[in-house]
């Protein structure tokens, strides 16, 4: 069944998501039994798009696939498990990686991408599944250059609402304690943290912080306005890459202009609340730690611990690589 998902407002033009069932009954029922489901992704990456094509280096923007394999799993989730519409999508845990970045280098034409989607779902209840583990092989102009990878988990508005006041007392509790508080001391020029437009500049400059660390401020009223949720999963990726790749500069000498996220994965331990200061804290080991390593080509990589806290409670633990492509 070919079908064209409702996907975010950030996503512009024609888009296929393809079912590729294993039982004849889901060509009939158009729903799919609760188990490892199949499906081909595919549109054309963004050009002139105020996000997504807001890139300073000559690479296309490695957030537009991780978004479009998060939003075609939910669509397929109501569509094909049945997953009712009032459960509200958390993400567990979530993560991509370049295996080729031959293709991911902007050739100055449209670029067609392809995602070949394995859902699977998990903890079924009734034949409703409780949350969706997504895997994806990455595909740009027919040429497989990379993965990523989800793990959903759809609660009830009870459940949802619990955690999240759990999760706000304790940070409050912190604050007030004293945990968690860094002024701001500016925000970076776009071209710093890999954009063209000051718009989309999520994290304001590091101050250092305990045992070398370099904290960066997250820009929230920024980032709602850009990514249009209160703390959507696509900021903890956007901000890390942001914070690695200037954090890979201050720390290393790398050239963001040609610098390129080729490793990220972001495990999440609760809510973050929008209207709470929250910071991203970067660890990097020395060079001679193994913090920079070199590949078969002899280029850099930089490797990076990214913890995304509120007061002191942790909200997400990112690690990821920063490639230095020269």
């Amino acid at each position: 069944m070919d079908i064209v998902p409702e996907l975010s407002p950030f996503f512009r033009g024609p888009q296929h998501l393809v079912h590729k069932p294993e039982s004849p009954e889901a060509f009939l029922l158009d729903a799919g039994a609760p188990v490892r489901q199949s499906f081909t992704y595919a549109t054309e990456l963004p050009e002139g798009h105020p996000l997504f094509d807001d890139v300073a280096a000559p690479f296309h923007d490695l957030l537009f696939p991780v978004e479009a394999l998060r939003h075609a799993a939910l669509f397929a989730a109501r569509q094909y498990f049945r997953v009712p519409p009032q459960r509200i999508t958390a993400v567990s845990a979530s993560g991509t990686e370049i295996t080729d970045v031959t293709p991911w280098r902007r050739s100055g034409g449209p670029a067609r991408l392809a995602l070949e989607l394995a859902l699977t779902p998990v903890n079924v209840i009734t034949g409703v599944p409780r949350g969706l583990e997504c895997e994806a092989v990455v595909s740009i102009g027919g040429r497989r250059c990379g993965t990523a990878g989800a793990e959903l988990v759809f609660l009830s508005p009870g459940v949802h609402r619990g955690h999240r006041e759990a999760g706000r007392r304790q940070s409050e509790q912190s604050l007030l304690a004293g945990h968690g508080q860094f002024t701001v001391t500016g925000v970076p020029a776009p071209e710093r943290v890999g954009r063209r437009s000051s718009r989309n500049v999520l994290v304001g400059l590091p101050v250092e912080g305990e045992d070398e660390r370099l904290v960066f401020p997250v820009d929230l009223d920024a980032a709602g306005q850009v990514l249009g949720d209160e703390v959507p999963a696509a900021l903890f990726l956007e901000a890390s890459r942001q914070a690695a790749l200037m954090a890979a500069a201050e720390l290393h000498g790398f050239v963001t202009s040609h610098a390129l996220l080729t490793h990220w994965h972001g495990a999440f331990r609760g809510f973050a609340e929008p209207a709470l200061p929250l910071h991203c804290a970067v660890h990097a080991q020395k060079p001679d730690e193994g913090g920079v390593v070199r590949d078969a080509a002899g280029q850099p990589t930089a490797r990076l611990r990214l913890d995304f806290l509120q007061g002191d409670r942790e909200v997400a633990r990112v690690s990821a690589s920063v490639l230095q492509d020269c």
